[in-house]
């Protein structure tokens, strides 16, 4: 979750984003006026003035209201409802049109925090609200589709606010009822104009908290499936935490917490990082000039190894030219729990892929799920996978017949097999640093004293540093375009314990403020304003996920000194949020917490932690579980003779081959 709010702030300060604005910020806006706001009151509405035109006898309007008060109507017997309301209506000259003005003219805003913390995102706005409450107090014009189809095409959309579904003042426009939906996605401008607005844009819902029994949602996200496909944006949906509304779909839902006030609060905090970078624009000429600066400090500092021993003096030779390729034992517990993990993503990412379900398989089953009291998407997935569960659910008669509960079980039996046979725990391969970088986001290199692990923390450094300069490198392949550089930091730990020892006295820096402020260790070859521009340079980049992280010698940490706090932190800085305190201008820790601290989904998205330490003290176990603990293997033979070959060529002065 963390790595997705990262994510959505980032592509908001890139002006990447579109939100959709649902029923529940008109409700909070109206002061809590939810019988016109929310599709359900509105159909009741409707009903009872139906009732008052004789449309509808006393045991229908009673019968009809009592299901929609007890939450038992299903979705498509709103739509049947809707188009009994609009029927009845219709038959009675402006009374329709009447009913929508004299129900929806009547909000009116009385609270405009929340609308203001949407503004506050500087994103284009569209709603599926039928009310004028946004352009009201945001003072935007109102755009339908038909409105839209006759504008200067040059329009800029930030002006208004689009109605997907209409506006009350233009009754006409209004989509209500099957007819009207049908009618709208079939409609060949609008379907054109939604595809160009979305295309290469991420989705944000606020607002729509009623979730799978929204019926303007639903019909929606149908809809934005159907124009998009087959390469439909990412979806964001923002839901209070103790809630979660989607199932089968495939809808990043964030948490936000329990209240509007959490809400709004949350809403104004993704906008953090455009802040960070208005604020710094005036640094941005200097940006690149210092980013080069520090990446060939990097390789310079770190770019040599020190062999003692030989001799009167010690010799420092290049890292590359006696870097021999070290190998990971795999059987760790750790590396299987993040397998088993793996697993179950992937098994959730291609059942929810385009295809796999057909629309009424994928109905029916949402229809058992909820019917079983079992909506809880984040365990959906997880017990699609168990036979027994499965077979109860789909032994529903009601809802399966036994050729359609047949198909469901055969497509997910045969997924689960392929995704075990590719999985293989029995296996037993070594990693190279390569595949272990390409595989865990976050991994613990352990080693015994000598075997390699600050030459691997130097390696990893000078490589990544030499990416991100253009230049050719060891860790990425050339042909693979799935890496994704980050910029490196190396922190010693004991430097940051000397810090808090030095610092006793004064107010203790977090382990986040000393990697905003210590990427160079002091070093002499940076002048004071390089970094205050470097400091300012981490702050984007750790924001952004963009920083890979290796804390070197976790074990170095003198006997004396409580490591419970530097435990602490480095957790922290495993399964928290990072965000930007506008008012201290310093990064802090959120609330929200990492659930997958290895995304598997994609291990390059977000900042990375590699942490070495020595086996021997068990010092790495207090380190979240879930963190792969990879162990250097004794050099093999011929390792042993490469190493011996390379050194005394060295030492003699003369060229590597590197053939």
């Amino acid at each position: 979750m963390v790595d997705a709010i990262q994510k959505l702030k980032k592509d908001i300060a890139a002006n990447n984003v579109l939100v959709f604005v649902g029923s529940d910020v008109s409700v909070y806006t109206a002061n809590g006026d939810e019988n016109v706001c929310f599709w359900k009151g509105l159909l009741q509405q409707g009903l009872r003035q139906c009732y008052l035109l004789n449309e509808i006898d006393d045991a229908n309007f009673q019968d009809i209201m009592s299901n929609l008060d007890a939450n038992i109507t299903k979705l498509n017997d709103y739509f049947s409802i809707a188009d009994q309301i609009k029927h009845w209506l219709s038959k009675h000259p402006n009374a329709y049109e009447e009913w929508l003005i004299s129900t929806l003219g009547e909000l009116h805003p009385q609270k405009p925090n929340m609308i203001k913390a949407i503004a506050g995102l500087n994103c284009p706005v569209l709603t599926t609200n039928y009310d004028s409450l946004l352009g009201d107090l945001l003072n935007k014009g109102t755009l339908t589709w038909s409105r839209y189809q006759y504008e200067d095409p040059s329009i800029d959309i930030k002006d208004y606010i689009l109605h997907v579904h209409g506006n009350f003042q233009h009754t006409d426009t209004v989509v209500f009822n099957s007819d009207d939906y049908n009618e709208l996605h079939e409609n060949n401008f609008a379907e054109v104009k939604l595809k160009t607005l979305t295309r290469g844009k991420v989705l944000l819902f606020i607002g729509y908290g009623t979730g799978i029994l929204d019926p303007s949602f639903c019909k929606l996200l149908q809809w934005i499936s159907d124009v998009t496909a087959p390469r439909c944006p990412t979806i964001y949906k923002l839901v209070r935490s103790n809630i979660k509304y989607s199932v089968l779909e495939n809808i990043i839902e964030i948490p936000y917490g329990n209240s509007f006030d959490d809400l709004i609060l949350f809403t104004k905090s993704l906008s953090s990082f455009s802040t960070f970078q208005r604020k710094n624009l005036p640094f941005a000429t200097r940006q690149e000039l210092v980013r080069q600066k520090y990446l060939n400090y990097l390789i310079q500092e770190y770019g040599h190894v020190s062999i003692f021993g030989s001799a009167n003096n010690d010799i420092s030779l290049p890292l590359e030219s006696v870097y021999v390729e070290l190998k990971f034992d795999p059987t760790h517990p750790s590396i299987k729990a993040m397998k088993a993990l793996d697993m179950n993503e992937e098994f959730k990412r291609k059942v929810l892929s385009n295809g796999f379900f057909t629309s009424n398989e994928k109905s029916k089953l949402i229809q058992a799920i909820i019917q079983r009291h079992s909506f809880n998407p984040e365990a959906v997935y997880r017990d699609l996978m168990v036979d027994q569960w499965l077979h109860v659910l789909l032994s529903n008669r009601e809802i399966f017949s036994l050729d359609e509960a047949s198909a469901i079980m055969r497509k997910i039996s045969h997924l689960k097999r392929e995704i075990l046979g590719n999985n293989n725990f029995t296996e037993t391969k070594q990693y190279q640093i390569q595949q272990a970088y390409n595989e865990f986001k976050h991994f613990i290199v352990l080693g015994h004293p000598g075997s390699g692990k600050t030459t691997i923390s130097k390696w990893l450094v000078i490589n990544m540093a030499q990416q991100c300069l253009g230049k050719t490198n060891k860790l990425f392949n050339k042909n693979d375009h799935s890496m994704k550089e980050k910029i490196p930091i190396l922190i010693p730990i004991w430097k940051y314990v000397d810090q808090i020892k030095d610092n006793s006295k004064q107010q203790k820096r977090s382990l986040l403020q000393f990697l905003q402020e210590n990427s160079t260790m002091n070093s002499l070859l940076f002048t004071e304003e390089e970094r205050e521009d470097l400091s300012l340079l981490m702050t984007e980049y750790i924001l952004h996920g963009n920083v890979l992280i290796i804390f070197e010698g976790l074990d170095e940490v003198p006997i004396h000194v409580d490591r419970t706090d530097l435990m602490k932190e480095i957790n922290m800085l495993l399964e928290r949020s990072i965000d930007y305190d506008v008012k201290s201008g310093k990064l802090i820790y959120s609330l929200h917490e990492q659930k997958e601290i290895n995304n598997t989904k994609d291990p390059t998205i977000g900042n990375r932690v590699i942490i070495t330490s020595r086996i021997e003290g068990n010092y790495f176990e207090e380190i979240n579980f879930y963190i792969p603990r990879l162990t250097i293997q004794d050099m093999s033979n011929e390792a042993l003779k490469m190493f011996c070959s390379s050194y005394t060529k060295c030492i003699r002065g003369e060229a590597i081959d590197e053939s």
